[in-house]
């Protein structure tokens, strides 16, 4: 059994690398195509021991790829950067510390990462914020009650857009 450290998102370990803050830089900063493209050259670069390796802790971590190979490089680039701009600290908190290390010297060593490096001694260091989650819709009838077809609102709904509704009228 592999015995690995995590942190809470919160808490980071005491001395971060110069490589890592270099490799977070990358992914903070950094326009997404770029930064595939950086990955993919880092991938390339890795060969397919390190790939399998790093698909698997993608599949662990993320529950995604299950039909990728390590040899599909950029749509496995493509999904570590997506996967960390969605979800900030997932791969960095959450990967196998050799195997991040691994990625994070062969990306930032890349032709394309090298030119991401702009700024990097002007970087603050901060990560965003989580995504925030989205509140259901609350007790006041707008929404969907959880059937096809069968939105439920609130029966003076239509009232605010064309005043009172007037009663039928019988013939």
């Amino acid at each position: 059994m592999r015995a690995t450290r995590t942190y809470p998102r919160g808490v980071r370990p005491a001395a971060e690398t110069a490589v890592l803050r270099e490799y977070r830089h990358l992914l903070r900063t950094g326009p997404v195509d770029w930064q595939e493209t950086a990955h993919r050259h880092a991938l390339t670069a890795l060969g397919s021991a390190a790939r399998t390796q790093l698909l698997g802790e993608v599949h662990r971590l993320l529950l995604v790829g299950t039909r990728l190979h390590p040899d599909d490089v950029h749509e496995v680039a493509r999904l570590l950067v997506l996967a960390e701009r969605h979800r900030p600290r997932i791969l960095l908190d959450g990967m196998r510390p050799d195997l991040l290390r691994l990625l994070a010297r062969a990306v930032v060593g890349s032709p394309a990462g090298a030119t991401l490096a702009v700024g990097r001694e002007l970087w603050d260091g901060t990560d965003p914020l989580p995504p925030v989650a989205h509140d259901p819709p609350g007790q006041d009838g707008v929404g969907w009650s959880g059937e096809w077809g069968t939105g439920v609102t609130s029966p003076d709904l239509g009232a605010a857009f064309y005043g009172s509704v007037p009663p039928r009228r019988r013939r």
